[in-house]
């Protein structure tokens, strides 16, 4: 995983860490505590919950792919809507203890639909696993989830899941998966009908391709934020057109560091972006699987040299790019963001 790992980075500052943070860029399943994976695994008979299996797996995520199939095998150990109630409870004060005051979270319906649970079920049972957690947790948020390789016909059946029964923990709409799939033209449709109904978008991209992925996203989608965007780096025009146009992109240097979008954290683009006047925020992104935590990417953010101002930007921007916040809440949570010591 390059040259430096997000743990290493988490040593340098282990003295202190960022807390009130927001995280706007997480996905359900690889952002579970690794014993509710290990759980799950062993109910189901399934080898990731053998001792040191989950771990040897997270470490030998190097690309994409690996890193696909891992979270694939994670996502199929769920069996019932009240496997996700319970999950989401202890995701939530997970990310609390972890200084995550407010959190956007990926929940994917088509997911839950192929391996065999009611997809509508399963999203209201992680709406009330959050709810049941609020007074103690995070306050979690739910992005929708569509998954580029399965193609419009299945972000449009989320949609209609939305329409039928909108839920105001439901705050976005976004597409992860295979970045180069589907045109990003293919979904123009379905994001347009997203926004009608009063969703905020975003989408990743320009992460594992390269600045016409992130372009052709911007062109055809209008997201409200990008997720990852980090190919902006290797295109004057695009950096020069987020800046003005004050895209966030939500970075997760260390999961692009283990799937090989990038080859080192010496040689991530972060401080290039933030350079160029784009306005970046850091996400753990599916920190299960990387072996990070929110506090970790900042941590690691600081070891590839940028001081506390740049840190602290970094979190403000994060609540300032939530969606389901009104301005003032936004403005609380960033003036929120302090620095904590860390009890040896």
């Amino acid at each position: 995983m390059g040259t430096l790992t997000a743990r290493g980075a988490e040593v340098e500052q282990e003295k202190r860490r960022l807390t009130g943070l927001a995280d706007c860029h997480l996905h359900f399943e690889g952002s579970l505590p690794p014993d509710v994976v290990e759980a799950l695994a062993r109910r189901a008979g399934d080898a990731l919950g053998e001792p040191g299996t989950l771990s040897a797996r997270r470490a030998s995520v190097r690309d994409s792919a690996a890193f696909l199939a891992l979270f694939a095998d994670v996502c199929r150990l769920f069996r019932s809507p009240g496997d996700y109630a319970a999950a989401a409870a202890r995701l939530s004060r997970t990310l609390a203890a972890d200084g995550v005051a407010y959190a956007e979270i990926y929940v994917s319906p088509e997911i839950c639909q192929r391996i065999g649970v009611d997809p509508e079920a399963a999203l209201e049972a992680v709406d009330a696993g959050f709810a049941s957690a609020a007074a103690d947790g995070c306050d979690c948020r739910i992005l929708l989830d569509t998954v580029r390789h399965w193609g419009p016909e299945a972000a449009g059946r989320v949609l209609d899941l939305h329409e039928r029964r909108p839920r105001n923990r439901v705050v976005g709409f976004g597409m992860g998966g295979e970045e180069g799939a589907f045109p990003a033209a293919a979904f123009a449709g379905c994001y347009a009908r997203a926004r009608s109904v009063g969703l905020k978008t975003s989408v990743h991209a320009g992460e594992w391709l390269g600045p016409d992925s992130l372009r052709d996203a911007l062109d055809a989608l209008r997201p409200d934020r990008i997720d990852h965007g980090i190919a902006a780096a290797q295109d004057p025009h695009l950096l020069e057109r987020l800046a003005e146009e004050v895209v966030p992109l939500f970075v997760a240097p260390t999961g692009n560091v283990a799937t090989g979008a990038v080859t080192s954290f010496s040689a991530h683009p972060l401080p290039r972006l933030l350079e160029a006047g784009v306005a970046v925020a850091l996400s753990a992104d599916d920190p299960l699987l990387f072996s990070t935590s929110t506090a970790g990417e900042y941590a690691a953010a600081a070891a590839m040299g940028l001081d506390d101002d740049a840190l602290l930007a970094m979190a403000r921007r994060s609540w300032r790019g939530a969606f389901g916040l009104s301005p003032a809440e936004r403005e609380r949570g960033a003036k929120g963001v302090r620095w904590e010591e860390v009890e040896s």
